[in-house]
């Protein structure tokens, strides 16, 4: 798996190479048409630039999978993060009737990691689990530490669950059970999660709820040469 990793981030450095240039072209001519344009081209305008972004957020994607932080790594706190991802979040939740819960044991220990990057882990699970819920539910968010000493994080939903077929599926390149979805969120989820010498586990019977584990080394953990 982590061989295959490595090749789509080859690929993906390449791909998103190509696309940025003429991506960045497009973004910034779109906004100068469209200062000069009248009310009723605005509207064809504002759908150019929501597409254009969507196509900069898979350029951001293919870019994290090909290009590790690690020089940006430092000691961090796995509470701090998730209070910016729910902060992030909480009106999305909101709107849906999605209550977002928080079980964390007393002294969680510090970690090494790039706190961006583990954002950005959060942000794609939580927000799955929200997208989930469409009627609403709890998400519950556990932090504990296991015997082994891993940072155990649970994220727990109460959705329309994951087929077993599927399940099978996920972490595929370009598979996604979402009908705009590429398919690249938990690809990166995967490879930000290997970099920081921890895994995850998806978890559903396929009717009601999903449940994401991620574990992670606290700090006393690690090695001199894994830091």
């Amino acid at each position: 798996q982590s061989e295959k990793l490595s090749i789509i981030g080859q690929l993906a450095a390449g791909v998103a190479h190509e696309i940025r240039n003429p991506l960045t072209s497009l973004m910034g001519f779109t906004k100068v048409l469209k200062s000069k344009s009248t009310d009723q081209d605005t509207f064809h305008f504002d759908i150019m630039q929501q597409e254009l972004e969507r196509i900069n957020l898979i350029v951001n994607d293919f870019m994290t999978l090909a290009k590790p932080s690690s020089h940006e790594f430092k000691n961090g706190n796995i509470v701090e993060i998730f209070k910016n991802v729910i902060s992030i979040l909480e009106t999305q939740a909101i709107m849906t009737n999605v209550d977002i819960k928080k079980n964390y044991m007393d002294e969680v220990p510090l970690i090494y990691c790039n706190e961006n990057e583990l954002k950005q882990v959060f942000l794609n699970i939580i927000k799955n689990a929200i997208e989930a819920m469409p009627y609403g539910g709890d998400v519950t968010i556990t932090i504990k530490e296991e015997k082994s000493g891993k940072l155990h994080i649970e994220i727990k939903d109460q959705g329309i669950g994951i087929p077993p077929d599927a399940i099978k599926k996920i972490g595929k390149p370009f598979f996604t059970t979402k009908e705009k979805g590429t398919g690249l969120g938990l690809i990166v989820t995967q490879r930000i999660i290997e970099l920081h010498h921890g895994c995850f586990h998806i978890s559903s019977n396929g009717i009601k709820g999903t449940t994401v584990d991620v574990y992670l080394p606290n700090l006393s953990q690690l090695t001199i040469s894994d830091v």
